[in-house]
This record gives structure tokens, sequence and C-alpha cells, in this order.
């Protein structure tokens, strides 16, 4: 019985996804129309910009990476009951940790199989440090962790504009560009496909996404934190210590995000620069709330807005429609997602008042 209400309740969700997705297409033509453009042929370039050729394929993966590792954090936040907002600033210092560590081994000869993990540990551990602060504060303190988390993320943008611009502490030494020097080739992470920029970072994102769903599903510290979300007071009274479950759970979510950023770093950018990020920490709430904050959803909710951010670019190119077509198209996914979620539990309220009577 329980195994048929989870797969009925897994069906209503991917049914819930496709029929946003459907209207956010049929809401999306109208604005294409009025604006002068032909629906169809701005989809079916958005498609083959993000899957018509190799290149175009892994270019799609690597932009799917940082929003699935960002969107995986906002997923276990949530699961904690915790709105984790300050994702872009824990990508951020996760990108800055993952830079410092490279530096203190630049040149010294050492092999990828050791430089790699220790930058993205430093990755992992400035992304924990940055968002176990608002951690601590809700869990002592009682503060919004929204207000907090994104307080920080401001701030941290800021560090690291002053950090890398023209003459900062750690900006590249000729001065001339507000970036750091690029990093070694020992840090670079390795191309999985010769010939395209398809790199390790992609399938260690999907390995964090299988290993935060076993987390979560299958031991003790997943159910502590899951209870926790549900009823932090039921959760004390069963001898959970709700604070310190609090304070770990905002910390390991800071963690992945910062992941992301030492991923990015490492795979892609190969230098770090104030627009690393186009966004990644904001758009991966609505890539965690698509994916019904379960971690294999947003791998194909991360994939969806990796083809949109893609896709549009080549629709840009090639019929000159405006590649802010996808930001209206990803508020349109995310609009109706909310709403019929909305709408779901409002009738599973119903239903189960008239079981009640």
């Amino acid at each position: 019985m329980k195994m048929t209400e989870s797969f009925q309740r897994m069906l209503r969700s991917i049914c819930l996804i496709l029929l946003a997705l459907l209207c956010s297409l049929v809401v999306g033509s109208f604005f294409l129309l009025a604006a002068g453009y032909q629906p169809l042929e701005a989809y079916i370039n958005i498609v083959r910009g993000a899957f018509g050729s190799k290149t175009a394929l892994t270019q799609t993966l690597c932009k799917a990476t940082p929003l699935l590792l960002i969107g995986i954090a906002v997923a276990v936040a949530f699961k904690g009951s915790a709105f984790n907002i300050g994702g872009e600033g824990q990508f951020y210092a996760g990108a800055l940790g993952c830079v410092l560590c490279e530096m203190l081994v630049h040149n010294s000869g050492l092999p990828g199989i050791v430089v790699i993990p220790f930058c993205l540990l430093g990755a992992f551990l400035f992304g924990a440090l940055w968002e176990g602060i608002p951690g601590y504060l809700k869990a002592v303190r009682g503060s919004s962790e929204v207000v907090t988390s994104v307080m920080l993320s401001s701030i941290m943008v800021l560090l690291v504009k002053f950090l890398v611009g023209q003459g900062g502490p750690i900006a590249e030494p000729r001065g001339i560009y507000p970036e750091t020097q690029e990093i070694m080739d020992a840090a670079k992470l390795p191309y999985v496909i010769p010939g395209t920029r398809l790199h390790l970072g992609f399938f260690l994102a999907l390995l964090i996404a299988g290993l935060v769903y076993f987390l979560l599903e299958k031991t003790t510290l997943g159910y502590k934190i899951k209870a926790t979300g549900l009823n932090s007071n039921a959760a004390e009274y069963a001898g959970i210590r709700v604070g310190m479950v609090t304070l770990s759970t905002m910390a390991f979510s800071g963690a992945i995000a910062g992941l992301a950023g030492g991923i990015e770093v490492l795979g892609t950018s190969w230098k770090l620069y104030a627009g690393l990020s186009p966004g990644y920490g904001y758009n991966a709430i609505a890539v965690a709330l698509l994916g019904r904050l379960h971690p294999i959803g947003i791998i194909f909710s991360a994939l969806l807005f990796g083809m949109l951010n893609t896709g549009s670019n080549q629709m840009a190119r090639s019929i000159g429609i405006p590649s802010t077509l996808a930001s209206i198209l990803q508020a349109l996914v995310l609009l109706f997602v909310v709403g019929f979620s909305i709408l779901e539990q409002k009738q599973f309220i119903f239903k189960r008042k008239e079981t009640v009577k």
C-alpha cells in the first residue's frame, strides 16, 4: 500500500511538472507573437542550440552543473526547514576558497590527483563556513536565515570584487584585468569527451546528487534533518538536538553550493572574477522547486534550465530573438509549478477532510 501511494505521488509530481512546462510554452508563445516572432521557430532553435551537436550538448551539461549542485544545496536546507537564499554568496565563497588553495600549491609540481581534491576541499569548507554563520544565528539566536544569508551573499560578492579587482590582493600580477591568474594545468578538471569542454565536474555533481539522496533517505542524519523540518518541536521532544541539526544542515547546504563554485573554477573558467556567476545562486532556487526538492528531480530540472540558457543563445544568433526569452520561460515554468503545487496541496487537504468526516 505504501509503495502504491508513493508511486502515485511521484506520478502526480511528474504530471504536474509536464503540465507546468506545457502551460509555460503556451503562454510564452503569446509573448513571442506579441513581439512579432514565430513561437515554433523559436522553440526549435532552442532545442537545436542545446542538443543539435556534440558541442551544444556538452555546453548544456556544463551550464547545468552549477545549477544542479546549488539546487541540491537549496533542497537540503529546505528539508531541514531552512531557506538557503544565499547560494550566490556560497558559490563565490567556494570559488574563492578553491582559488586560495590553488595559490598555495601553484607551481609546486604536485600531480592533479592531489591538487584537485585539495582545491575542492577548500571550496567545500569555505561554502560550509559562509552558510554556517546564518545556521548558527538561526540555531542559537533565532535570527531569520533568509535575511542573514542574503546579507552575507552580498558581502561575499563585494569581497570577491575587491580581492580580484585591478591591483587587488589576489588579482593577476600584471594588474591589467580584474581577475586572478589562471590556475595551473594540474588543477584543471580533465575533459571527459575529447574535443569538447565537458569536464569531470558534471559527473561529480551527479555523484553528489546520488549521495545526498542516500543521506536523506537511508541514514539517521537524514531522518533527523527531515524530522526537524517537518516539526521541530516534535523532533526535540523525541530527543533530537534541533539546534545542532539546523546548524549542520545549513553548513552542509553551503558546502555543496561552495563545491559548485570550486568546480566552475577548476572546470570552466580556470580563474576567479567578479562576474563568474550569471545568477546561478538565484536560478537554482527555481531549479530546486521545479525538481520538487528531490535530488533526482533536480537533475532533470537543472538540465532543463541548462538547455534554456544554452539554447537561447543559439536562438539569438540564428533568428535574432533576444536571449532574455529564456528568463521569461524560466519564470513562467516556476510560476506554473508553484501554482499547480498549491492547487494540488489544497485538493489533498480537501480530500483529507472528507476522509475524516
